[in-house]
């Protein structure tokens, strides 16, 4: 108890100025409390906010992911149909050319043959056509090296200069990409 008194009476002897600098020192004391509350409470919303841009992250990565194997599985099977769907449409030719094979070897008749490769010819035209190929045309049309391919040129009066003259290989296209140039004689 001796002591408790003598502290006391040591407090009772503190200036005011002591006074104030203790009150000032708890004040700060408290203060940096609850600063440092604040700053743990946003250091707890941080991670969690990060944590959740993360998981978002990782999701739409594997959704790239995901996306990019589902296209290239379309694209692989677009050009396997696209051939499908070619072929379906060119067997009929084969089916009809494999026909005019089997008939009677002795026969002469030269008309009947031709005519039936006719047939066959426009039903390969025909098929060509739902295909969305087209033939370039080229006979009596001026020479452009985006459709022709011109491997002769000749010197005469009865055509236009530049103009093709005969055709050896008969070019296609589909829409505007050319599949064949056609292999051209053109006038000078």
């Amino acid at each position: 108890m001796a002591e408790e008194k003598i502290n006391e009476k040591a407090e009772q002897k503190e200036s005011p100025v002591e006074k104030k600098e203790k009150t000032e020192k708890k004040d700060n004391k408290d203060k940096e409390k609850k600063a440092l509350k604040l700053l743990e409470k946003q250091v707890d919303e941080l991670t969690k906010e990060k944590e959740e841009l993360n998981d978002t992250y990782i999701r739409m990565l594997a959704e790239y992911d995901n996306f990019r194997k589902r296209v290239q599985k379309e694209k692989e099977s677009i050009y396997s149909d696209g051939v499908a769907e070619a072929v379906e449409k060119l067997l009929p030719v084969l089916d009809n050319l494999e026909r005019a094979l089997a008939t009677d070897k002795e026969s002469t008749d030269v008309k009947g043959v031709l005519e039936g490769v006719n047939k066959i010819l426009d039903q390969a035209k025909d098929a060509f056509a739902k295909l969305g190929v087209s033939e370039i045309p080229s006979l009596g049309e001026k020479f452009n090296p985006e459709y022709h391919n011109a491997v002769m040129h000749e010197e005469s009066e009865d055509y236009e200069e530049n103009t093709v003259s005969d055709v050896f290989l008969k070019g296609y296209k589909i829409g505007d990409k050319v599949i064949r140039h056609s292999v051209v004689k053109v006038m000078n």
